[in-house]
């Protein structure tokens, strides 16, 4: 019987599709073997359509839901999961998460019913090397100089495969029936949504930008954001500051892209040649859609998070707050990689800064 593997991945959109790597190589080296993942309702979108995947499990978090109730029924229905997993029989949990997490050991032993031969293969934690809990440790010595996808690459040691075969862009799927109408000129998409306060980029310098790329190379545009009230606490939204770019660009063409979801963004953005956006979820949608990116980085590393095997241009300031990027710089960003990868479209195999 061939071996049974189940990937967690419970964490943020970012991370499930920098693991896409590590996916595709583990079905690349061990074609025969049975290999699924754990995800949750919030980042399962990433792998809709992978083919490298023999099954995808979905939890909703109760904290993604918005009352008692809901929560209640939401962790009812994860127990259920789970116990679901356990009669699996799974002869592996494999843990590619770099952040050392007792609660994720506890979810892989119960999984695994303390069976014999099956493992736990996790990273150990950085302070102490504590390694608890864990049949096969991934060591975090030598890693400040890796980027996140090969950071989680590392994992693909514990099945032989060499960890410096992290070359597979990212890589996410759009069903052909969901691409929308893309125009004959260059179309550049502006995402304006980030949790983090310092990779927020004012209204009015996205106006400035609009207006700029405009002028400068007619280009259609499109604007992204997540809709709803700032002052939603469980989902929090983007209109007002939406509606401000919006009634600040007159007299320039540009398509309003609220997504609701996931999905709707993902479907969005296969339809941009090219994105601006600040370090989160969508930069590495885009990437994971080959685009090319121009990301505003705030307080996070360039070197660990920029955009994956794909074209790009990365500014940050000293202050590590994106509300001191200007305009003109991120034009001038802009207008390099237009130069590098238009009239040319992007090809995956263009994996550099440029």
């Amino acid at each position: 019987m061939s071996r049974r593997i189940l990937l967690v991945r419970r964490e943020n959109i970012g991370d499930l599709i920098l693991t896409t790597p590590l996916i595709h190589a583990l079905r690349q080296a061990m074609p025969d073997v049975h290999l699924a993942a754990l995800v949750n309702s919030y980042n399962a979108p990433v792998l809709a359509g992978n083919t490298d995947l023999d099954a995808v499990y979905v939890y909703q978090k109760a904290k993604h839901t918005d009352n008692f109730w809901a929560a209640a029924r939401a962790r009812l229905a994860q127990a259920s999961l789970l116990w679901q997993l356990r009669r699996q029989r799974f002869d592996d949990v494999l843990l590619p998460d770099p952040c050392y997490n007792p609660r994720n050991i506890r979810l892989a032993k119960f999984v695994l019913a303390r069976r014999p031969q099956s493992r736990v293969i996790g990273f150990e934690e950085a302070v102490g090397g504590r390694r608890a809990g864990l049949d096969v440790v991934i060591s975090k010595a030598n890693t400040d100089d890796l980027h996140q996808a090969e950071y989680m690459f590392l994992a693909a040691a514990a099945y032989g495969i060499p960890t410096d075969a992290a070359r597979t862009p990212p890589a996410m799927v759009v069903p052909a029936a969901t691409l929308p109408h893309r125009p004959s000129s260059l179309t550049i998409g502006l995402h304006i949504s980030a949790r983090k306060p310092s990779q927020q980029w004012p209204a009015a310098a996205f106006i400035t930008l609009a207006k700029l790329i405009h002028q400068q190379h007619a280009a259609a545009l499109r604007l992204f954001w997540s809709p709803g009230t700032e002052h939603d606490l469980l989902h929090p939204g983007d209109d007002a500051k939406a509606q401000e770019i919006l009634a600040g660009l007159t007299g320039v063409p540009i398509q309003a892209m609220p997504t609701q979801s996931l999905r709707q963004l993902v479907d969005g953005m296969a339809g941009v040649d090219m994105l601006v956006c600040a370090d989160g979820g969508a930069l590495h949608v885009a990437a994971g859609l080959g685009r090319p990116i121009v990301a505003l980085f705030g307080d996070s590393e360039i070197k660990r998070w920029h955009p994956f095997r794909v074209p790009y241009q990365a500014l940050q300031k000293p202050s590590r707050d994106v509300q001191d990027i200007p305009p003109e710089e991120v034009m001038a960003a802009l207008d390099r990689l237009i130069q590098h990868c238009v009239p040319s479209p992007p090809s995956r195999a263009q994996t550099q800064p440029v």
